[in-house]
């Protein structure tokens, strides 16, 4: 059973991306053929723990992630491709120290 599903703006999914294949789906984004990429946890069946990447027009990239409910959903903005792919190969795979790299902002839900 997958641990891991990744979604793209089009539609596209793919369960378990390896870390090379996270980055072909960022540079995706980089070049502008797609908007955004998603990466949910499997295990979670409210289906809402994920970290997710957009880039901004200005070349940073917008990444947040939530962990079961809104009310834990944060994000960063960090300045390239590369820092938003090692934020989520990182969350993705478990690693160390993701959280503490950058500063994280609560995002407010409202009801």
């Amino acid at each position: 059973m997958p641990l891991l599903k990744s979604t793209n703006e089009s539609g596209q999914t793919w369960e378990d991306p390896s870390e090379d294949a996270l980055f072909m789906f960022m540079e995706d984004i980089e070049q502008g053929e797609e908007a955004f990429l998603i990466v949910e946890l499997l295990a979670d069946p409210s289906g809402q723990t994920f970290i997710q990447s957009t880039r901004n027009d200005d070349g940073t990239y917008v990444v947040e992630f939530r962990e079961g409910s809104p009310s834990q959903h944060f994000g960063t903005v960090v300045d390239d491709m590369g820092a938003a792919h090692a934020l989520i190969a990182s969350w993705s795979f478990g690693l160390d120290g993701w959280r503490e790299s950058v500063e994280w902002t609560k995002i407010p839900f409202d009801e």
